[in-house]
């Protein structure tokens, strides 16, 4: 259903900068402002630009601003000025319909450094050292080791990752290392060459795959838990199964049945 032109006037349609404009005015960030929707506004909402002239720069929207609500409004305000510029956030990938209110915001941090290339006899020595000394996490105790493999050959590489347990089970920490060393964040040189000359998208214009608290990625189909198609992660052994649905693969879920 097409909108009206009083409509598109009354929600702020051709009044407000975007993305892309790097000249736009900068207004205090405070107070939060509100946009454009009815009924009596609605407070709007913190995300970060990944747009090659503003990458990294935070700005104001609002909430219902993405490609599954198309009645939103058009209010845009800057938050961060051009000192925020950081075209490196363009190499990772990112949820794009992920939004928090001001309070809530917290800006993307650059990863640590990619360790040193490993060859397979090195990684077995790490391998076989690590597992006598393990690392230790973000809280200074020492890691457990995880072996989610099943069946021949392994699927997973095994990994250490904080010992400490919340009250719901989980990791206390986000710490997470392969047997024989940190993970790898950067893409390589040669990937980010690809990535100028346009033989590969920016990662930023991806959505990182679903992974669940132990690094694994998850399976498209039946749940088996009777919640329908979708995706769901899990490691069996005989009967037992340990699954975990997050919220955005839930609403995927809801999704994928419409």
């Amino acid at each position: 259903m097409a909108m009206s032109d009083a409509r598109y006037k009354l929600l702020g349609g051709g009044q407000y900068s975007s993305e892309s404009d790097e000249d736009a005015p900068v207004p205090p960030a405070l107070p939060v402002p509100f946009c454009r929707c009815e009924p009596g506004n609605q407070v709007a909402v913190v995300k970060q630009s990944r747009h090659p002239k503003t990458a990294g720069r935070a700005f104001y929207i609002c909430k219902w601003n993405d490609s599954l609500n198309p009645c939103h409004c058009f209010f845009f305000q800057w938050i961060d000025g051009p000192d925020k510029f950081d075209p490196r956030i363009r190499l990772f990938p990112y949820y794009q319909l992920e939004s928090w209110a001001y309070n809530e915001f917290r800006r993307w941090v650059l990863p640590p450094p990619n360790p040193p290339p490993m060859t397979e006899e090195e990684k077995q020595e790490a391998a076989i050292y690590r597992v006598n000394n393990p690392p230790k996490c973000h809280y200074g105790v020492r890691a457990k080791l995880q072996r989610p493999n099943i069946g021949v050959p392994p699927k997973f590489t095994l990994f250490f990752r904080c010992s400490l347990k919340t009250r719901d089970g989980w990791p206390a920490c986000e710490f997470n290392e392969y047997i024989y060393g940190p993970r790898s964040h950067w893409p390589t040189e040669e990937e980010v060459r690809e990535f100028e000359s346009g033989k590969k998208p920016w990662p930023c214009t991806t959505t990182p795959s679903f992974r669940c608290k132990c690094g694994i990625l998850p399976t498209k189909g039946v749940v088996p838990s009777e919640l329908g198609y979708g995706y769901y992660y899990g490691n069996s052994y005989g009967e037992y199964w340990v699954r975990i649905l997050t919220t955005k693969l839930k609403l995927l879920m809801i999704l994928s049945l419409c």
